[in-house]
Formats: C-alpha cells, sequence, structure tokens
C-alpha cells in the first residue's frame, strides 16, 4: 500500500479532499493509505514512508519547507481542477497515474 501525503495550509482543505477521495478509492478498488497535514507539520509525517506528497497549489510557494520534504518523497502539486473543486475522483486518478498499477491496487 503506498503512503500519500496532502499538504495545504493548515490541513483543513487537504483533509476535506482527503474525505471525498476515500469513496472514489471504494469505487476504483485501490488502497492508498491517504493523510493530510499543513505544511509546518509536514515533516513529522515522513517518518512514515511517505512514498509521495502531493502539495495544494495555495501551499506551493513554501519552497523552503517544500525543499526539505523533496529527496525524502517525490513531491508534485495538486492540479487546479482537483483541488479547487476538492475533487475526490480527479485526486484518485492523478494518484493512480502517478505510480504503476500494481503499486496501486
Amino acid at each position: 500500500m503506498k503512503n500519500v501525503l496532502l499538504i495545504c495550509e493548515n490541513g483543513i482543505s487537504s483533509n476535506f479532499l482527503l474525505k471525498s477521495a476515500r469513496s472514489f478509492m471504494e469505487a476504483y478498488h485501490v488502497k492508498f493509505n491517504l493523510m493530510s497535514s499543513d505544511y509546518t507539520q509536514a515533516d513529522t509525517y515522513l517518518d512514515n514512508q511517505i512514498d509521495l506528497v502531493l502539495v495544494a497549489p495555495q501551499a506551493s510557494y513554501h519552497d523552503k519547507e517544500i525543499k526539505m520534504i523533496d529527496g525524502r518523497a517525490p513531491v508534485m502539486t495538486i492540479p487546479d481542477d482537483v483541488y479547487g473543486w476538492a475533487n475526490g475522483e480527479k485526486l484518485v486518478k492523478f494518484i493512480l497515474n502517478t505510480f504503476s498499477p500494481a503499486e496501486a491496487m
């Protein structure tokens, strides 16, 4: 199972997106361990063998903090159309496209 960390400014909207994605994870029969955090606490999750860090578009300007994460786990910015609409289905598809099919199941 892949561990995916969603990061935003204060952890609220990333948690909302995480909840939106759960039903689509079931529908697509994929298993990710999704976690959400604000950017200031993200470092505490990196000891949990995070396989992918997804950063909210509005938090992507935190270069210093993101550089501290990069290298410990791959970092990508969540597309605006996924994040802005809290589109859980598109988030699941985005994650699926990041991993190979065998890694996602």
